[in-house]
């Protein structure tokens, strides 16, 4: 993808944003802007994409402006899965691409919340979209630091299992983390909370 804005760009009249950049995967993000040319209402605007590892636009949608030239669309859930670009046309006019950021779906569950030290934990996560073959940080902070204490790499299914003892007693929190690549920015799981005592 080329032609970087942020998250909104101007050009000659035709204006585009995102309602959230960077966005999470499988959330809905409306694309909108205005038309400031005249005539400017009930003008078409069409909305062309370019998704991570695409490279051409292709077109998406196409909308009307109301009366006081500005238009939306609405992306479902499921639409912006990953890293993608966008601009808007009308007619001769075409606005500045607009690069959308992605954070993937990262998921981190423990089988107990509770434990003893040097007892064994299973630690299980599913990552959305599919980063089959990838692996993803397990991290622990310390110290007010996070540090990797494994590297569990993502069955087909786009999923991980593993086990962990923990040595020391004490508050543990945890978290998973899917680095940044081509096709979403770094991406963290909700962190999780674990009691180890002596």
């Amino acid at each position: 993808m080329s032609g970087a804005c942020c998250t909104s760009c101007s050009s000659g009249g035709l204006t585009i944003a995102s309602s959230s950049d960077p966005s999470t995967a499988d959330r809905t993000v409306v694309i909108s802007g205005a038309l400031s040319a005249t005539p400017s209402a009930g003008a078409q605007v069409v909305l062309w994409r370019e998704k991570a590892g695409q490279s051409s636009f292709h077109q998406l949608a196409t909308s009307t402006t109301g009366s006081s030239g500005a238009y939306a669309f609405t992306l479902k859930r499921g639409t912006v899965m990953a890293d993608q670009a966008f601009y808007v046309a009308s007619g001769t006019l075409r606005s500045g691409t607009l690069e959308q950021e992605v954070r993937a779906l990262v998921g981190l569950s423990s089988s107990a919340r509770t434990i003893t030290a040097g007892q064994a934990v299973s630690l299980t996560g599913h990552v959305a979209p599919s980063h089959a073959g990838e692996r993803v940080l397990i991290e622990q902070r310390r110290a007010g630091t996070w540090h990797v204490i494994a590297r569990p790499r993502l069955s087909k299914g786009s999923s991980y299992s593993m086990s962990h003892r923990f040595a020391h007693s004490g508050k543990s929190e945890l978290r998973a983390v899917l680095p940044l690549d081509a096709r979403n920015v770094a991406s963290a799981s909700s962190a999780v909370t674990l009691i180890v005592k002596p």
